[in-house]
This record gives C-alpha cells, sequence and structure tokens, in this order.
C-alpha cells in the first residue's frame, strides 16, 4: 500500500486529513518550501500531492525533484478554491506522477 501525504493550505488538506492521509497545512511559501524539504528528504511518503497554489510557489523545486527521478512521485491538485487548469483523468494525474502512460 502507498502512502499518500499532501502539502497545501488549511481548509485544502482538511479533506484528505478526513480521509487519513497526513498533511502539512502551510499559510506561506516559506511553510510551503520548509514542509517540501521534510516530505522529501526521507522515505515518509511515496506519492507527495501538492496544491496549485503550492505547485506555484515550489515550481523550481519540484522540477528539480521530478528531473532526479526519486521518491516521492509528485502530483497536483486543486485547492478549495478549485484549479487553475482543466480536469485531468485519473489515468494522466497516474503518468505525471509515475511517468508512465497506463493503458486500458
Amino acid at each position: 500500500m502507498s502512502s499518500f501525504h499532501i502539502i497545501g493550505d488549511r481548509d485544502s488538506v482538511l479533506g484528505f486529513q478526513l480521509a487519513g492521509v497526513t498533511a502539512s497545512p502551510v499559510a506561506s511559501e516559506a511553510e510551503a518550501r520548509e514542509a517540501f524539504r521534510a516530505a522529501t528528504a526521507g522515505k515518509a511518503c511515496e506519492i507527495l500531492i501538492v496544491t496549485d497554489l503550492v505547485g506555484k510557489w515550489l515550481e523550481e523545486e519540484i522540477t528539480a525533484h521530478r528531473l532526479a527521478a526519486k521518491l516521492p512521485f509528485l502530483v497536483h491538485v486543486g485547492d478549495i478554491w478549485g484549479t487553475e487548469v482543466p480536469r485531468r483523468s485519473l489515468e494522466s494525474l497516474i503518468q505525471e506522477a509515475v511517468g508512465i502512460k497506463v493503458e486500458k
């Protein structure tokens, strides 16, 4: 079973916490950066979920982490106010996180 962790604003991560996902609620770019470092430093999780705002704040760090091709896999989700990007299918989210295409 994969372990999940989410970094986002307090309201957005609340639903994930209720579902049993560990979370790092953040209110600033500095807090998000520290939470990202902590989540990617060890083997605390296999899939790291970040909200759109956190993704914008940490764009360079996220790109560098993905290029390093190491755990945790990263996935963006909309925040409590919605998302600025069109909704994507589960298959495309898996492809983004894992880097492979899921065939039916």
